[in-house]
């Protein structure tokens, strides 16, 4: 049998140790190897042609560290008013809107009807569905468009409850005391809480209707 030198033998163990290192323990910490000991052949720097792929078992990729961070931002919102129909009479209901909640965002909302829940329970909206109407707001005074179809298509009784909906949730929001009608850019006469007309393009507040109040509520 052929005894290897020293010098081989050396060769061979350093080789062992060098693939050692390339490996993933399963478990513990990785040792690395004093670069004086690797001899010069495994030790020598090489160079490879561009886009060159390193083979997956020569390196092992390196730990890229992560981090998450939470953006948190306030939304401003507040609650208003929408009144609904219980029985003969109108409600408020609360609502979340986005603030400023303006004249056109809250009779949007109301046009969408009670919302789901207990605390709509038996509660409608004397509305035509699908209503839509454009209002303005100047020296505290908000004036409603009505459609067209609105007067037509509502007997008196649904009006007189429909008007006061929207009178009552308007004079609900700051900066309004009173709402007219208008429709086909013409004064429109509507029904106070007692049933009587009122003048075309008359200005109504919540004291017109306050008799459609449950006894728990007021102006």
């Amino acid at each position: 049998m052929k005894h290897l030198s020293l010098r081989s033998t050396g060769f061979i163990i350093v080789i062992g140790l060098v693939l050692s290192s390339c490996s993933i323990p399963g478990s513990g910490s990785v040792q690395s190897i004093d670069p004086d000991q690797i001899p010069y052949e495994l030790n020598a720097t090489t160079t490879r042609p561009p886009n060159t792929t390193v083979p997956a078992t020569s390196t092992v990729p390196p730990v890229v560290e992560t981090t998450t961070s939470t953006i948190s931002s306030t939304i401003p919102v507040e609650i208003v008013q929408l009144f609904f129909v219980a029985g003969t009479q109108v409600v408020p209901i609360d609502r979340i809107l986005l603030s400023p909640a303006v004249a056109p965002q809250v009779l949007a909302a109301l046009a969408e009807g009670p919302p789901e829940g207990d605390a709509a329970a038996g509660l409608r909206s004397a509305l035509p569905v699908g209503f839509i109407a454009e209002v303005t707001v100047e020296r505290g005074v908000a004036t409603v468009l009505l459609p067209s179809t609105f007067i037509t298509d509502l007997p008196g009784g649904e009006q007189r409850l429909a008007i006061a909906q929207i009178v009552l949730t308007l004079t609900r929001q700051s900066g309004v005391g009173q709402v007219r009608f208008t429709s086909n850019n013409e004064p429109q006469s509507v029904p106070r809480g007692r049933g009587d007309l009122t003048a075309p393009g008359a200005s109504v507040a919540c004291d017109d209707y306050a008799n459609l109040l449950a006894s728990n509520f007021s102006c």
